[in-house]
């Protein structure tokens, strides 16, 4: 770079500076809005770059598939996540492509504990082969990966597993009891493990060895087992997939001991996080959707932004034609002027960039409890994020300033020296397409919030087929004794405060197990699949739901905890028969593909209610009497006396129960919880709102002012001759408020498809209404009337002689 060149640049420099400096309104405006809209994108950034990294940390994370199936003959085609236990050991048996086979068993509401010490309630316990770490890349602080899962009753502990249960005692070789899966065993710590990344489809707190289980080679029924498969390089997935139907002919269709047969599939690992939403998930996953509404959000946001510093810099052109002019006649040429022109808008784009980065550094807390991540700034580390700043500076200053610099460049020095330019209505257009825009994606993301929220509010407060309220839920120990449970109910039933008690197997959620059961039918493998609940005598009428046919169970009918089965509509359905009434007395069965479990009659039919998410339309459902599974207790208590309630039943609990840990949630709060997700996308689409009208109206308050500004002799004038302040506020006002109605006619049908799309994802859903689209119009005109009328009252009621005096 010659002296020349370095003089000039530092020339330009000058120039913008005192630009920026002379113009502070319009610069504020401008580095305020670009700010928030690359802080918005910076936000984006990472939250994508984290969900896109899922998995990613396994060293052959891209030769790593789970394996997934589908049962060929129902007719809903439910996609599993899970598979029984001889499929990966088999498979890889069979088939030399495959390197490396381990499968995972999650142990929900697992109990540990030292013995003789406090035991303690765990979710995320993890049964797996001593194959787990050939195929994924988590390490251990101490211990030895080939031999820490090798032997039965072997268990691995995270760093905060082993201080909750050992403080900071050396827990090798210690030994810990531990409830699960119908029986209780003292399992040793062989390693500590190091925390799985938070960017993992499962996490887990302990590891035991699956042989703990003992030998899971006939249980070809039981789809349980997360089953992942590791491929040699340079092997197709697809072509081993091709496969599989020798594999389904060979262990499932003729075997007796098998559910029936399937298509098996290999899911890429990589694919977990973001694009499975399959029954027996070993945790939430997230969806692909949702990365792709934020990612455009926030792109929208800047664009926004970037139509603002377009907007004001051409409407400011005219104040700087004679610079453009002279600098003509003295010799600059188009392309240095258009080279000034875009570094200054570079120049504008640094600063708001520097404002962009505290500002995410403020708002990363509350955005990470948003969105329920762990999301940091850190630029040592993450060069992705530098690269994109970059990125994000040149996009900026091309879009943002490529047309005002094609503007200013291309004035004509004779006509701009004579005065003649100034007459010109250069830009208007484009600047109103600009300010539709804008308000396109606001009232866009108005109405979508709108109807998020309503679609939330139709959840909260649809009826359920039960009543949620004034009820809470606790957890009772694993294969406790079901005499003594029996007498810890009756001492609640007792408690003045509490109206009844009912016993069952499962909390709403969106797995509910499924079972296989027939109407007598010699045949068993031709059983069909039903959710099912294990309750007691109790739990129908605790939870207020609706008898249509049939009676409940009853301590009247002895045989109704041997024989008895009450279903919902629903089920009655599925199994064929007419009505409700028609089923009672039928005969009907809890089956597995080779043995009958329980043979009785329904009893009595339910109306349908709804435990699994509203996405999903009732499914088939059979409640029977089987105590050893009753694992919670739903306990209906008086509004009146809530506040010493759970008091009283911890009380209670501790003396049947002196050394679990007490576990309750209410029901209401825990049917709230299915739909977390929806509510952190609909606070999140307030905020993005919020920060598009925001931005919009820091545009249309620019463009208010500067247009103001440039009549102001033209409105002083019109007010000697007679205009009322009035008159002059609407005719100021007129010119912005055309582009929003503009707008509301070209959002209405984005908005529309749009949430069409994601309402479609619920089985019960609300219905759009036009008055959504009202609301949403209104609200961003009035926001937009009240920022403009200011400005406009203020030029109105202004001495008309200050104007006029120059004239």
């Amino acid at each position: 770079m010659t002296i020349k060149q370095i003089a000039m640049f530092k020339n330009y420099f000058k120039i913008a500076w005192r630009n920026l400096w002379r113009n502070k309104v319009f610069s504020a405006i401008n580095i305020l809005g670009l700010s928030i809209g690359l802080a918005c994108c910076i936000l984006m950034f990472l939250f994508i770059q984290h969900e896109l990294s899922y998995d990613k940390f396994n060293v052959n994370a891209k030769n790593i598939y789970r394996i997934t199936s589908i049962f060929a003959e129902e007719k809903d085609k439910k996609e599993l996540s899970v598979t029984p236990a001889p499929w990966a050991p088999m498979m890889k048996k069979d088939y030399p492509e495959i390197k490396e086979f381990v499968r995972l068993l999650k142990a929900e509401k697992t109990i540990v504990g030292q013995p003789g010490d406090q035991h303690f309630y765990e979710k995320d316990i993890l049964y797996a082969d001593s194959t787990f770490f050939n195929v994924f890349s988590v390490g251990l602080e101490r211990g030895d990966v080939k031999k820490a899962l090798e032997r039965p009753n072997s268990i691995i502990l995270t760093k905060e597993a082993a201080q909750k249960y050992f403080g900071d005692a050396d827990p090798i070789g210690k030994t810990l009891e531990i409830n699960s899966f119908g029986r209780t065993f003292n399992a040793e710590v062989t390693a500590i493990a190091k925390n799985v990344p938070d960017a993992s489809h499962f996490k887990f707190s302990s590891l035991i060895s699956l042989q703990t289980l003992g030998d899971l080679s006939n249980m070809w029924s039981f789809h349980m087992f997360q089953s992942y498969v590791l491929l040699h390089d340079k092997v197709s997935a697809k072509d081993v997939e091709k496969k599989f139907t020798g594999f389904t002919n060979k262990y499932i269709v003729n075997n007796p001991q098998a559910d029936g047969k399937q298509d098996i599939f290999l899911q890429p690992l990589l694919d977990i996080h973001l694009r499975s939403t399959m029954t027996g998930e070993i945790g939430v996953n997230s969806d692909i959707v949702y990365v792709y509404v934020f990612a455009g959000v926030a792109i929208f946001i800047l664009l926004i932004a970037c139509f603002n510093f377009t907007n004001l810099s051409t409407a400011r052109s005219l104040s700087r034609a004679k610079e453009v002019g002279l600098r003509k006649v003295v010799g600059a040429s188009k392309a240095q002027l258009l080279k000034q022109f875009l570094g200054e808008t570079a120049f504008f784009a640094v600063i708001s960039l520097v404002f962009a980065v505290i500002i995410a550094f403020l708002i990363l807390p509350v955005f990470n409890q948003l969105s329920d991540r762990q999301l940091s700034i850190d630029f040592r580390q993450n060069y992705p994020l530098i690269i994109m700043l970059l990125l994000l500076i040149l996009f900026v200053g091309l879009l943002a300033g490529l047309y005002p610099a094609a503007i200013l460049s291309s004035f004509k020095p004779v006509q701009v020296l004579k005065g003649k330019f100034f007459k010109s209505g250069k830009g208007v257009s484009f600047r109103k397409i600009l300010v539709t825009l804008q308000f396109v994606v606001s009232i866009a993301l108005i109405a979508s919030t709108i109807l998020i929220n309503q679609q939330l509010k139709f959840l909260q407060n649809k009826k359920l087929g039960f009543d949620k309220d004034n009820v809470a839920v606790l957890t009772l120990p694993r294969n406790s004794d079901s005499a003594k449970s029996e007498t810890f109910k009756a001492a609640l039933a007792g408690n003045p405060g509490i109206r009844s008690v009912g016993a069952s197997s499962s909390i709403p959620g969106p797995i509910i197990p499924a079972n296989l059961v027939n109407d007598g039918n010699t045949d068993l493998s031709r059983a069909q699949s039903m959710q099912m609940l294990f309750t007691d005598n109790d739990f129908i009428s605790t939870m207020n739901m609706k008898l249509v046919a049939g009676r409940n169970f009853s301590k009247d009918h002895p045989t109704d905890r041997t024989e008895g089965f009450i279903l919902n509509e629903e089920a009655v359905k599925k199994m064929g028969w007419r009505s409700a009434a028609e089923a009672i007395g039928k005969t009907f069965q809890w089956v597995q593909p080779n043995v009958i479990l329980k043979s009785g009659k329904v009893i009595g039919v339910v109306q349908d209610f709804n435990i699994t998410p509203l996405k999903s339309a009732v499914q088939p459902l059979v409640m029977h009497i089987y105590p050893l599974r009753s694992q919670y207790l739903y306990i209906r208590f008086d509004q009146s006396k809530t506040d010493n309630i759970i008091s009283s039943i911890e009380k209670t609990f501790n003396e049947f129960y002196a050394k679990q840990s007490f576990e309750y949630s209410f029901l209401d709060d825990t049917l709230a919880m299915m739909y977390k997700s929806e509510r952190k996308l609909g606070t999140i689409f307030s905020y993005f709102s919020f920060l598009a009208i925001l931005i919009a109206c820091l545009g249309i308050l620019g463009l208010s002012l500067y247009s103001i500004q440039q009549r102001i002799k033209e409105i002083g004038i019109r007010k000697v001759i007679g205009a009322s302040v009035a008159g002059i506020t609407i005719f100021l006002i007129k010119e912005f408020v055309h582009p929003i109605f503009i707008a509301i006619i070209i959002a209405v049908p984005i908005v529309w498809y749009g949430m069409n799309k994601w309402l479609q994802d619920f089985a019960y859903r609300i219905n759009i209404s036009w008055l959504v689209f009202v609301v949403a119009g209104l609200i961003s005109l009035l926001i937009a009337l009240l920022t403009v009328s200011f400005q406009a009252i203020k030029a109105a009621i202004a001495n008309p002689v200050k104007s006029l005096r120059a004239e």
